[in-house]
């Protein structure tokens, strides 16, 4: 049977030296830290034992297939189908309560001073099943706002699959490094907005950026709706607020636009500004991300302008195109 693996051997030997630090400074912190692993376990004992989604797909008497899930997901989306596997149930439930632990733990780590040498290797930790979160919300959005003829989706269904399987994502080796690295690169980015179209803003990126988002802003730049993703992932504002600005500076002859003055105008106008700028990179980017996702799906449903994809969606998508195509040149 396929199994979930509760810790990693890294993540196992990082509690344990947490235990052993909280044992001897806080009774109360330790039982508690204790409690959460012990959920955390229990957790994914229930979800191994339930059995394999590929159990349903894999010559399934039914008829259910990979093609069946797609059609599931892009006709219902994940929230409406009731008969999901319980393996995928228990299993995201299991990734939130392990996200839980590791955050208790950076968060005592601040006022805990034998934790303060294992804040770096908590928070690592903690991002990572954050992301694994992350995949799974990319993983359903893009499959369910599928057309059901894209050559990618039956890749994107079974990784899917396997995700619930391991509760790992196949691309997050690929795009969740590249996505953090992009985070923490627009934060070095002058607060200058400019003329909002990005260009010099994405050319000072580019230094820092590997051959994967080079390769993926060339190909997909002209595709439409990608270049209006980068610029709400860039700017941390939506597609209409960034409209509004540039309305604001064409009306009023300005060239140039800080992002104090921009934030200050949105909230004059009673919009909501995406960046808060509370809580790790991870946090803001997951954050925007879900933010970005949402907006995107209310322009999908009323046909409006602007992105019907967050750019996450876009590269995960050109990244399956991209295994798509070497595997026909092979």
């Amino acid at each position: 049977m396929r199994q979930i693996s509760t810790f990693t051997q890294t993540e196992s030997d990082l509690l344990d030296r947490c235990e052993a630090v909280l044992r001897e400074s806080s009774v109360n912190l330790y039982t508690h830290l204790q409690a959460l692993r012990s959920d955390v376990r229990l957790l994914s004992e229930i979800a191994n034992r339930s059995p394999s989604p590929n159990q349903d797909f894999d010559g399934a008497i039914d008829g259910r297939s990979w093609r069946t899930l797609a059609e599931k997901l892009k006709n219902q989306g994940i929230d409406a189908v009731v008969n999901l596997p319980v393996k995928a149930v228990v299993g995201r439930s299991f990734l939130v309560s392990k996200l839980h632990l590791f955050g208790f733990l950076e968060k005592i780590s601040h006022t805990q001073h034998g934790l303060a040498s294992l804040l770096p290797s908590i928070e690592d930790s903690y991002h990572n099943t954050l992301f694994d979160l992350m995949a799974e919300d990319l993983y359903v959005s893009v499959i369910s706002e599928s057309k059901g003829e894209e050559q990618w989706l039956h890749r994107a269904t079974e990784e899917l699959i396997r995700m619930w399987d391991y509760r790992t994502s196949v691309n997050k080796s690929e795009f969740a490094p590249n996505l953090r690295k992009l985070w923490a690169a627009r934060h070095t980015i002058v607060p200058v907005l400019g003329t909002l179209m990005g260009t010099v803003e994405l050319m000072r990126l580019s230094f820092g950026l590997s051959s994967v988002w080079h390769s993926f802003i060339i190909s997909e730049a002209k595709k439409e709706g990608m270049t209006h993703a980068l610029e709400e992932y860039l700017f941390s504002l939506s597609y209409e607020q960034i409209g509004l600005l540039r309305g604001y500076m064409r009306d009023q002859g300005v060239a140039a636009i800080s992002r104090s003055q921009a934030h200050e105008l949105l909230v004059a106008c009673g919009e909501s500004v995406f960046e808060k700028g509370e809580g790790s990179s991870a946090i803001q980017l997951y954050r925007s991300f879900l933010q970005r996702q949402t907006l995107a799906k209310g322009r999908r449903l009323t046909g409006s302008k602007g992105p019907h994809r967050s750019l996450e969606e876009y590269f995960l998508i050109y990244l399956w195109e991209a295994e798509e195509r070497e595997e026909a040149n092979r």
